[in-house]
Protein backbone atom coordinates (compact mmCIF):
# COMPACT_ATOMS: atom_id res chain seq x y z
CA UNK A 1 0.00 0.00 0.00
CA UNK A 2 1.13 3.92 -0.69
CA UNK A 3 -0.26 7.28 0.51
CA UNK A 4 -0.63 9.17 -2.62
CA UNK A 5 -1.60 12.93 -2.91
CA UNK A 6 -2.59 13.82 -5.80
CA UNK A 7 -3.52 17.51 -6.68
CA UNK A 8 -7.17 18.25 -8.19
CA UNK A 9 -8.33 21.26 -8.53
CA UNK A 10 -11.77 21.79 -8.56
CA UNK A 11 -11.96 25.70 -8.47
CA UNK A 12 -13.84 25.30 -11.98
CA UNK A 13 -15.68 22.29 -11.21
CA UNK A 14 -19.50 22.04 -11.42
CA UNK A 15 -22.35 19.46 -9.73
CA UNK A 16 -23.00 18.36 -13.10
CA UNK A 17 -19.34 17.24 -13.80
CA UNK A 18 -20.33 14.39 -16.49
CA UNK A 19 -23.13 14.59 -19.27
CA UNK A 20 -25.64 12.43 -17.73
CA UNK A 21 -26.50 14.73 -14.96
CA UNK A 22 -28.08 11.39 -13.05
CA UNK A 23 -24.76 9.92 -13.02
CA UNK A 24 -23.25 12.48 -12.04
CA UNK A 25 -25.56 13.60 -8.92
CA UNK A 26 -25.48 9.58 -7.75
CA UNK A 27 -21.49 9.93 -7.53
CA UNK A 28 -22.63 13.23 -5.50
CA UNK A 29 -24.69 11.90 -3.41
CA UNK A 30 -22.43 9.29 -2.36
CA UNK A 31 -19.60 11.62 -1.97
CA UNK A 32 -21.52 13.98 0.54
CA UNK A 33 -21.48 10.40 3.08
CA UNK A 34 -17.85 9.63 2.54
CA UNK A 35 -15.82 11.97 4.75
CA UNK A 36 -18.36 11.45 7.70
CA UNK A 37 -18.09 7.63 7.09
CA UNK A 38 -14.07 7.55 6.83
CA UNK A 39 -13.57 9.56 9.56
CA UNK A 40 -15.88 6.74 11.30
CA UNK A 41 -13.57 4.15 9.66
CA UNK A 42 -10.24 5.77 10.92
CA UNK A 43 -11.69 6.45 14.81
CA UNK A 44 -12.72 2.33 14.74
CA UNK A 45 -9.61 1.63 12.98
CA UNK A 46 -8.01 3.44 15.61
CA UNK A 47 -9.30 2.12 18.48
CA UNK A 48 -8.81 -1.32 16.69
CA UNK A 49 -5.17 -0.93 16.37
CA UNK A 50 -4.51 -0.52 20.30
CA UNK A 51 -5.63 -4.06 20.54
CA UNK A 52 -3.88 -5.64 18.28
CA UNK A 53 -0.74 -6.61 20.70
CA UNK A 54 2.23 -8.12 20.15
CA UNK A 55 5.67 -7.91 18.55
CA UNK A 56 5.27 -10.94 16.17
CA UNK A 57 5.76 -10.30 12.53
CA UNK A 58 1.17 -10.92 11.91
CA UNK A 59 0.90 -7.97 14.86
CA UNK A 60 3.36 -5.84 13.52
CA UNK A 61 2.70 -6.34 9.63
CA UNK A 62 -1.25 -5.46 10.63
CA UNK A 63 -0.74 -2.82 13.10
CA UNK A 64 1.59 -0.76 10.20
CA UNK A 65 -1.59 -1.45 7.72
CA UNK A 66 -4.18 -0.01 9.68
CA UNK A 67 -1.42 3.04 10.39
CA UNK A 68 -1.60 3.21 6.03
CA UNK A 69 -4.99 2.78 5.92
CA UNK A 70 -5.53 5.60 8.36
CA UNK A 71 -3.66 8.02 5.88
CA UNK A 72 -4.77 7.14 2.83
CA UNK A 73 -8.33 7.12 3.93
CA UNK A 74 -7.32 10.74 5.25
CA UNK A 75 -6.40 12.04 2.24
CA UNK A 76 -9.67 10.44 0.38
CA UNK A 77 -11.80 12.30 2.88
CA UNK A 78 -10.33 15.77 2.75
CA UNK A 79 -10.36 15.68 -1.12
CA UNK A 80 -14.00 14.93 -0.40
CA UNK A 81 -14.41 17.63 1.46
CA UNK A 82 -12.97 19.89 -1.03
CA UNK A 83 -14.93 18.42 -3.98
CA UNK A 84 -18.27 18.45 -2.09
CA UNK A 85 -17.71 22.37 -1.54
CA UNK A 86 -18.80 22.44 -5.35
CA UNK A 87 -22.33 21.63 -4.67
CA UNK A 88 -23.06 24.08 -1.98
CA UNK A 89 -21.23 27.18 -4.29
CA UNK A 90 -23.59 25.68 -7.25
CA UNK A 91 -26.71 26.18 -4.92
CA UNK A 92 -27.34 22.67 -3.27
CA UNK A 93 -27.63 24.91 0.19
CA UNK A 94 -28.77 21.96 1.96
CA UNK A 95 -25.73 19.79 1.55
CA UNK A 96 -23.98 20.31 4.98
CA UNK A 97 -27.28 20.05 7.17
CA UNK A 98 -27.37 16.58 4.99
CA UNK A 99 -23.72 15.93 5.79
CA UNK A 100 -24.49 16.84 9.55
CA UNK A 101 -26.74 13.92 9.64
CA UNK A 102 -24.57 11.55 8.07
CA UNK A 103 -21.97 12.43 10.98
CA UNK A 104 -24.45 12.04 13.85
CA UNK A 105 -25.31 8.61 12.64
CA UNK A 106 -21.49 7.42 12.84
CA UNK A 107 -21.10 9.09 15.86
CA UNK A 108 -23.87 7.40 17.64
CA UNK A 109 -22.61 3.92 16.17
CA UNK A 110 -19.31 4.25 17.98
CA UNK A 111 -20.06 5.42 21.16
CA UNK A 112 -23.25 2.33 21.38
CA UNK A 113 -21.21 -0.58 19.15
CA UNK A 114 -18.91 -2.49 20.47
CA UNK A 115 -15.89 -2.99 19.04
CA UNK A 116 -16.38 -6.23 17.38
CA UNK A 117 -19.53 -5.03 15.50
CA UNK A 118 -17.77 -1.59 14.44
CA UNK A 119 -14.96 -3.27 12.77
CA UNK A 120 -17.16 -5.57 11.24
CA UNK A 121 -19.39 -2.70 10.13
CA UNK A 122 -15.83 -1.26 8.73
CA UNK A 123 -15.35 -4.62 6.63
CA UNK A 124 -18.83 -4.40 5.30
CA UNK A 125 -18.13 -1.06 3.97
CA UNK A 126 -14.47 -1.88 3.07
CA UNK A 127 -16.04 -4.71 0.52
CA UNK A 128 -17.63 -2.27 -1.84
CA UNK A 129 -14.30 -0.93 -2.04
CA UNK A 130 -13.16 -3.53 -4.48
CA UNK A 131 -16.24 -4.00 -6.31
CA UNK A 132 -16.49 -0.14 -7.27
CA UNK A 133 -13.15 -0.61 -8.34
CA UNK A 134 -13.84 -2.95 -10.73
CA UNK A 135 -15.58 -0.15 -12.50
CA UNK A 136 -13.95 2.66 -11.58
CA UNK A 137 -10.23 0.98 -12.48
CA UNK A 138 -12.06 -0.55 -15.28
CA UNK A 139 -13.62 0.37 -18.01
CA UNK A 140 -17.34 -0.35 -17.93
CA UNK A 141 -17.79 3.31 -17.22
CA UNK A 142 -16.27 5.01 -20.14
CA UNK A 143 -19.91 5.99 -21.66
CA UNK A 144 -20.68 7.60 -18.46
CA UNK A 145 -17.11 9.91 -18.12
CA UNK A 146 -16.78 10.68 -22.41
CA UNK A 147 -16.11 14.31 -21.86
CA UNK A 148 -16.32 14.72 -18.24
CA UNK A 149 -14.34 17.36 -15.56
CA UNK A 150 -11.07 15.20 -15.49
CA UNK A 151 -10.27 16.15 -11.74
CA UNK A 152 -13.64 14.94 -10.64
CA UNK A 153 -13.49 11.46 -12.49
CA UNK A 154 -9.68 11.42 -11.90
CA UNK A 155 -10.13 11.66 -8.24
CA UNK A 156 -13.00 9.40 -8.47
CA UNK A 157 -10.62 6.70 -10.08
CA UNK A 158 -7.35 7.72 -7.71
CA UNK A 159 -10.01 7.12 -4.70
CA UNK A 160 -11.37 3.41 -5.94
CA UNK A 161 -7.37 2.44 -6.93
CA UNK A 162 -6.74 2.73 -3.29
CA UNK A 163 -9.69 1.12 -1.76
CA UNK A 164 -8.80 -1.87 -3.82
CA UNK A 165 -5.13 -1.37 -2.45
CA UNK A 166 -6.48 -1.51 1.29
CA UNK A 167 -8.85 -3.96 0.71
CA UNK A 168 -7.74 -6.23 3.32
CA UNK A 169 -6.99 -4.41 6.24
CA UNK A 170 -10.26 -4.30 7.64
CA UNK A 171 -11.35 -7.47 7.17
CA UNK A 172 -7.73 -8.80 8.86
CA UNK A 173 -8.80 -6.51 11.84
CA UNK A 174 -11.94 -7.71 12.18
CA UNK A 175 -10.50 -11.27 11.93
CA UNK A 176 -8.24 -10.52 14.96
CA UNK A 177 -10.91 -8.47 16.99
CA UNK A 178 -14.20 -11.46 16.48
CA UNK A 179 -13.71 -13.06 13.62
CA UNK A 180 -17.08 -14.44 12.97
CA UNK A 181 -19.08 -15.19 9.68
CA UNK A 182 -23.13 -14.75 11.27
CA UNK A 183 -21.90 -10.62 12.59
CA UNK A 184 -19.71 -10.08 9.47
CA UNK A 185 -22.65 -11.35 7.04
CA UNK A 186 -24.95 -9.15 9.65
CA UNK A 187 -22.84 -5.99 9.51
CA UNK A 188 -22.41 -5.99 5.67
CA UNK A 189 -26.12 -6.04 5.11
CA UNK A 190 -26.25 -3.08 7.89
CA UNK A 191 -24.09 -0.80 6.56
CA UNK A 192 -25.43 -1.49 3.42
CA UNK A 193 -28.67 -0.17 4.11
CA UNK A 194 -27.73 2.77 6.27
CA UNK A 195 -24.74 3.88 3.14
CA UNK A 196 -27.60 3.24 0.42
CA UNK A 197 -30.48 4.98 2.79
CA UNK A 198 -27.65 8.39 3.27
CA UNK A 199 -26.44 8.50 -0.33
CA UNK A 200 -30.35 8.06 -2.16
CA UNK A 201 -31.00 10.61 0.39
CA UNK A 202 -28.53 13.26 -0.93
CA UNK A 203 -28.81 11.89 -4.86
CA UNK A 204 -32.62 12.33 -4.30
CA UNK A 205 -32.12 16.24 -2.71
CA UNK A 206 -29.88 16.88 -5.55
CA UNK A 207 -31.77 15.62 -8.31
CA UNK A 208 -34.85 17.65 -6.68
CA UNK A 209 -33.18 20.77 -7.20
CA UNK A 210 -32.65 19.89 -10.52
CA UNK A 211 -35.54 18.74 -11.24
CA UNK A 212 -36.98 21.94 -10.20
CA UNK A 213 -35.64 24.01 -12.95
CA UNK A 214 -37.00 21.30 -15.92
CA UNK A 215 -40.69 21.07 -17.78
CA UNK A 216 -42.73 17.47 -17.54
CA UNK A 217 -41.15 16.33 -20.28
CA UNK A 218 -37.50 17.00 -19.00
CA UNK A 219 -38.75 15.78 -15.38
CA UNK A 220 -39.95 12.37 -17.13
CA UNK A 221 -36.65 12.21 -19.07
CA UNK A 222 -34.80 12.57 -16.04
CA UNK A 223 -36.34 9.94 -13.68
CA UNK A 224 -35.85 7.65 -16.78
CA UNK A 225 -32.36 8.19 -17.26
CA UNK A 226 -31.81 7.94 -13.10
CA UNK A 227 -33.58 4.55 -13.29
CA UNK A 228 -30.80 3.30 -15.98
CA UNK A 229 -28.03 4.40 -13.91
CA UNK A 230 -29.15 2.82 -10.82
CA UNK A 231 -29.38 -0.37 -13.33
CA UNK A 232 -25.98 0.42 -14.64
CA UNK A 233 -24.22 0.77 -11.32
CA UNK A 234 -25.71 -2.17 -9.89
CA UNK A 235 -24.66 -4.64 -13.12
CA UNK A 236 -21.09 -3.31 -12.05
CA UNK A 237 -21.02 -4.36 -9.12
CA UNK A 238 -23.31 -7.04 -8.10
CA UNK A 239 -21.33 -10.12 -9.35
CA UNK A 240 -18.30 -8.65 -7.21
CA UNK A 241 -20.98 -8.16 -4.10
CA UNK A 242 -22.32 -11.46 -4.23
CA UNK A 243 -18.29 -13.12 -2.97
CA UNK A 244 -19.02 -11.73 -0.22
CA UNK A 245 -21.22 -13.87 1.58
CA UNK A 246 -19.24 -16.78 0.54
CA UNK A 247 -17.47 -18.27 3.70
CA UNK A 248 -14.49 -18.67 2.37
CA UNK A 249 -14.16 -15.02 1.43
CA UNK A 250 -11.00 -13.27 1.14
CA UNK A 251 -10.47 -9.88 -0.17
CA UNK A 252 -6.81 -10.68 -0.20
CA UNK A 253 -7.46 -12.77 -3.72
CA UNK A 254 -9.62 -10.43 -5.73
CA UNK A 255 -8.65 -10.18 -9.20
CA UNK A 256 -6.85 -6.91 -9.98
CA UNK A 257 -9.26 -4.46 -11.64
CA UNK A 258 -8.45 -4.04 -15.17
CA UNK A 259 -6.44 -0.77 -15.64
CA UNK A 260 -5.52 -0.56 -12.20
CA UNK A 261 -1.24 -0.11 -13.30
CA UNK A 262 -2.35 1.96 -16.35
CA UNK A 263 -4.01 4.42 -14.17
CA UNK A 264 -1.73 4.07 -11.39
CA UNK A 265 0.71 5.44 -13.98
CA UNK A 266 -1.46 8.42 -14.98
CA UNK A 267 -1.93 9.39 -11.66
CA UNK A 268 1.59 9.29 -10.62
CA UNK A 269 2.86 11.42 -14.37
CA UNK A 270 0.36 13.99 -14.45
CA UNK A 271 -1.20 14.43 -10.62
CA UNK A 272 1.27 13.43 -8.12
CA UNK A 273 4.57 16.08 -7.20
CA UNK A 274 7.69 14.19 -8.24
CA UNK A 275 9.00 13.90 -4.15
CA UNK A 276 6.13 11.21 -3.86
CA UNK A 277 6.69 8.75 -6.87
CA UNK A 278 9.93 7.58 -5.24
CA UNK A 279 7.57 5.60 -2.88
CA UNK A 280 7.24 1.78 -3.23
CA UNK A 281 3.96 0.04 -4.02
CA UNK A 282 3.26 -3.05 -2.87
CA UNK A 283 2.89 -6.02 -5.47
CA UNK A 284 -0.67 -6.12 -5.78
CA UNK A 285 -0.73 -9.91 -6.95
CA UNK A 286 1.29 -11.22 -3.42
CA UNK A 287 -0.57 -11.73 0.26
CA UNK A 288 -0.40 -8.48 2.46
CA UNK A 289 2.74 -8.79 4.70
CA UNK A 290 1.70 -11.30 7.25
CA UNK A 291 -1.10 -12.91 6.24
CA UNK A 292 -0.90 -15.94 4.05
CA UNK A 293 -2.75 -16.77 1.00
Amino acid sequence: MRVRQPEFDFSNSHAHWAPNLEFAQSQNGASVGIPPLERFLNRVMAKARKEIKGDDPESVALRADVTTFIRQESCHYAMHDRMNEMLVRDGYDRVPELEREIEAHYARLFETKSLAFLTAYCEGFETLGPASAMAWCGDSLDAYLKDSDPNIETMWRWHLLEEYEHRHVCYDVFKRIHGGYFLRIYAFFYQLYFFSKYAGKVKNYLLEVDRAKMDAAERKESKKREKMVAKMMMKNILYNLLQVLSPSYRPHVLPIPKIWQQLESDIDAHWIKPQQKAAPNQDLTASPAGHPA
